[in-house]
This record gives C-alpha cells, sequence and structure tokens, in this order.
C-alpha cells in the first residue's frame, strides 16, 4: 500500500480519517505583502496550535498545510505546530502558489532548476529538515493563462512526473479551471492525480461538471466565507454534483490563510467550521451520509493514496 509523508513520517490511507485538503496553519508572508496587507500575518505558532486542537476535537484527522515556497512556506514553525497537536496529521507542499506572490528569482530561475528544489523537497526534505513534501502546487492568475501561469503549472507537472505526487492547484476565484486542466493533462498528468482550489468562488456547475466528469477533482474551500457568496449557491452545486453521480470527485477544506478567519486570532468562521456547522447543514439539506463520508474521508484518500 502507498504511503503518505507527513511531517513526522509516513501513513497508510486507512490511517488518514477526516481529511481538510486545503489548509494554512502557520506561514512567514513575504515583507511585501505583510506591508500591503497585514491581514497574512498567521505566524503565531501557539495560536495555530490550540485552534488546530479544536479542529482535531470535532473530529478531523488530517491536514494539508499548502503554504506554498512562494507565499512564506516556514516548515520549522510547522513542525512545531505539528509537536504541539501530535493527534493530527499534516501534510505539506511543494511547488509555487501563483505568478502575484512569485519573486522576481522564479521568473530568473530556469525551470529545470526550480524542478529539482522541489523534487527535493519530496525525496529528501525540505529546508534542511527530514520532513518531505507530499503535495506539489501551482497555480494561475485571475482569467489568466500567460507563459508565467504556464511555468508554475509545467513545474508541478515535471515535479509529478518524476515523484507521483498528487498536485494540488491554485485558481485565483476559481477561474480558469479547465485550463489548468488542459495544461497539465498536455504535460502528462493523469487527470485524477490533480485537485482544483477553491473552485466554489466560481459555482458554476457546467463547468464543475465538466471538470469532475474528466476525472478531475473539485476543491471546495470556502464555506463560511460570505464575501465569496453564501453556502446555500455552493450547496446547490454540490447537491446537483452528487445527484449527477460525481460526488466522488469533491474535496473539502477551509483555506483559512489570513488570521481573521481564525478564532484564536480574535475572528472566524474559525478551522473547525466545515466539520462544526456546514457538514450537519448538508445532512440538514438532504445530502446522504454516504456522500458525506465520500467528501470527509473516501474522495481525499483516494486522490492522496491514488487509488
Amino acid at each position: 500500500m502507498k504511503t503518505i509523508p507527513t511531517v513526522f513520517g509516513s501513513i497508510t490511507g486507512d490511517e488518514l480519517g477526516i481529511v481538510d485538503y486545503h489548509e494554512h496553519l502557520c506561514f512567514d508572508a513575504p515583507a511585501w505583502l505583510l506591508r500591503e496587507d497585514r491581514d497574512f500575518a498567521l505566524n503565531d505558532v501557539e495560536k495555530s496550535a490550540a485552534e488546530l486542537r479544536t479542529w482535531a476535537q470535532a473530529g478531523g484527522k488530517t491536514i494539508i498545510e499548502m503554504s506554498a515556497i512562494d507565499f512564506g512556506r516556514c516548515i520549522e514553525k510547522v513542525r512545531r505546530v505539528a509537536e504541539l497537536v501530535p493527534e493530527v496529521n499534516i501534510i505539506v507542499i511543494t511547488g509555487f502558489n501563483k505568478p502575484y506572490y512569485c519573486d522576481r528569482w522564479v521568473w530568473d530561475t530556469p525551470e529545470a532548476e526550480l524542478v529539482r528544489r522541489c523534487v527535493r523537497d519530496i525525496t529528501h526534505g525540505i529546508d534542511g529538515t527530514d520532513t518531505k513534501a507530499g503535495i506539489v502546487k501551482g497555480g494561475s492568475g485571475y482569467n489568466t493563462m500567460n507563459e508565467f501561469d504556464r511555468k508554475l503549472l509545467r513545474i508541478a507537472a515535471k515535479v509529478h512526473q518524476e515523484t507521483g505526487v498528487p498536485i494540488i492547484t491554485h485558481t485565483e476565484a476559481g477561474t480558469m479551471g479547465w485550463e489548468q486542466v488542459e495544461v497539465l493533462v498536455g504535460e502528462g498528468v493523469a487527470p485524477q492525480c490533480i485537485c482544483l482550489s477553491h473552485m466554489d468562488r466560481n459555482p458554476d456547475f457546467y463547468l464543475h461538471r465538466r471538470i469532475a466528469a474528466a476525472g478531475v477533482y473539485l476543491g471546495y474551500d470556502c464555506a463560511g466565507k460570505v464575501k465569496y457568496g453564501p453556502d446555500e449557491v455552493r450547496i446547490n452545486v454540490l447537491k446537483r454534483l452528487i445527484d449527477a453521480g460525481l460526488g466522488g470527485q469533491i474535496l473539502l477544506g477551509n483555506d483559512l490563510g489570513r488570521p481573521s478567519y481564525w478564532r484564536s486570532y480574535g475572528g472566524g468562521p474559525g478551522l473547525d467550521f466545515v466539520l462544526t456547522k456546514f457538514i450537519p447543514r448538508l445532512r440538514d439539506e438532504g445530502i446522504r451520509e454516504e456522500a458525506i463520508q465520500d467528501l470527509l474521508v473516501n474522495n481525499p484518500r483516494r486522490f492522496l493514496v491514488g487509488d
């Protein structure tokens, strides 16, 4: 059975339990980004650990920490969070988020060298530690698929080809999802090894059905963020996908990359929102328990293990 690397060792698919496929636990955002927006200062290990415990108490077992190289990934802080909350499996990533966050060095560095750096994160460990990445990330901007976007996606595809780790992408406001699939599949990536994040920011059933029917996973991670639209809208699309027989292609997460989303920082909806508020609402809305188990357990297990 294939194993999945976590911060402090590998686990099997049966040990994954309930999975949050897209999260940010603790990172050091670039200085220029913090000057523009202080609401990226998610860097307090103790507060992150305290909130992660509430998620574990709600039933969560495995979380994917999606802070990429260009977004201020700090493996030492994530490792400290993992030490404080050992009951949670934390999977970390390599790769890049989107062109907007990338420093000039990313564009000046040959693609092959960036691929080697990411492969080293997976095969040897991140930044001198023995913690290995289990996911590679790539992404694109809002309604763009230019050479910068394509470079980040090609890097993710080549890293996947060398290592076999799955790809989770960033889509800006849920745009360019199908175009990302075209690039990645064109680079030889199997659809079932791809998950597109933030697709519920663009709750277009036709688009989601097309992507899911191709075998690609849809990441829904905006529940509770009313600024991105009410949950009623994403639930309606979710129900239609399940009714169309495509409920096995959806992963759930929170994507709380700002301290204003965390109760431990004085904000909300909080890391346990999906488990304590969104899932009960899905039941109230008539979604079957077996479909909910797919969303929380079975789908992420298949994605991560490669079944």
